[in-house]
């Protein structure tokens, strides 16, 4: 018996390759377990941001022509009830997979459908909690016009209230980066005069900013707690002082399970992976131990890893009361320049328990900001 697997899989201008990244991380698994009895075939279709009727349309494609075992999917929030109705109603599997800038609500639990994440939404409400006791009640938060229009904020801010923190000032760049300055971000951090800065981009514009800081007299007396993709794939020393990030993943983290799979993917690939490779290899574990031990990808797939555990290069995960993944901690990353590139050096863990009733604080928030997945553009 062979399996099938549809993927359904956005584009990225921040992650160009970010379809051919999850399958390499995706196939890595199972070119490891030649002795597999299934390995299963792929079938991919594009699905542009993953926002409109389109990936509905797609996934009954590979639900009624392709009959596949099971579906993997990037989807908008906005389109995840739907989409969850989809194969809900067909009683087939879905593995709904996003990095996690968006909360899960109770609608978009399913017993046939598990959800997949680097479960960033969560270590930034940890970060807010962690960032009062290691720098300070006040708070500068400046971000990115499109990282901005995701839950990551939200969750951050709620955890720093809880301690009792203080945003003194929030600035949002402008649609179009590129031209910006960043003189008015800088003036606005001065004039709050913060203990610490919580700074919300992203890759290019990231990089911007770490440029405009790095250069300016803030640099070193301020401490930054920047989001975790800010610091990822960044080769030139900026000269930035005193950067730290939270996340659930370190691609430098030391334990063995990381380096194994650097290591693999880089002899197979002759290239480092990236966090959409990191991904891909996990659900690659994922269905590799479902097939295992079933022969066959359960149609319940949400209700079947309910409790259950998979060990990843993150360290363990299991699945939630919203068949979400989540890990056992959160890793508190120093951004530290070592030969050639920075590195992400994991200076403690967070236990990721502090988040793990958040989603029900949630629940009435509206959905609002972008419709496609976080960075899928």
């Amino acid at each position: 018996m062979n399996t099938k697997i549809g993927l359904l899989l956005p584009r990225s201008d921040m992650f160009p390759t970010l379809a051919g990244d999850i399958l390499n991380g995706l196939k890595l698994v199972f070119k490891k377990k030649m002795d597999v009895a299934y390995t299963p075939s792929f079938i991919i279709e594009g699905t542009g941001n993953a926002a409109d009727d389109s990936i509905i349309q797609k996934a009954e494609k590979l639900l009624l022509q392709e009959d596949v075992d099971l579906t993997i999917a990037f989807c908008s929030i906005f389109k995840l009830k739907e989409l969850e109705g989809v194969f809900t109603a067909y009683k087939k599997p879905l593995l709904h997979i996003d990095l996690g800038g968006r909360i899960l609500k109770k609608e978009h639990v399913s017993p046939n459908v598990l959800h997949h994440t680097l479960n960033i939404w969560q270590a930034s409400y940890a970060a807010g909690r962690y960032a009062v006791n290691a720098f300070g009640k006040k708070v500068a938060i400046v971000g990115s016009y499109y990282d901005c229009g995701y839950q990551i904020t939200e969750a951050f801010v709620q955890g720093l209230n809880e301690d009792d923190g203080k945003v003194e000032a929030f600035w949002v760049g402008p649609m179009d980066y590129k031209t910006e300055s960043y003189d008015t971000m800088i003036e606005a951090i001065k004039q709050a005069d913060p203990d610490f800065i919580y700074a919300l981009f992203s890759y290019k514009e990231g990089e911007k900013v770490f440029r405009k800081i790095a250069g300016s007299e803030i640099n070193g007396r301020i401490p930054i707690l920047s989001n975790p993709l800010m610091n990822e794939e960044t080769l030139e020393d900026y000269k930035i002082e005193k950067v730290t990030s939270i996340a659930s993943w370190s691609l430098d983290d030391e334990n063995p399970e990381m380096k194994s799979f650097i290591i693999e993917y880089k002899s197979l690939y002759s290239e480092n992976p990236n966090i959409m490779s990191l991904m891909g290899f996990e659900i690659g574990q994922l269905v590799s131990k479902i097939i295992e031990k079933e022969h066959r990808i359960p149609s319940n797939i949400g209700e079947y890893m309910a409790n259950k555990k998979i060990e990843t290069p993150r360290g363990t995960v299991h699945y939630n009361s919203y068949n979400e993944s989540y890990p056992a901690t959160f890793k508190v990353r120093q951004f530290k320049f070592r030969k050639d590139n920075y590195q992400n050096v994991v200076t403690e863990t967070l236990d990721a328990s502090v988040a793990s009733n958040q989603n029900q604080k949630f629940e009435e928030s509206p959905l609002a900001g972008w419709q496609n997945p976080y960075i899928c553009t």
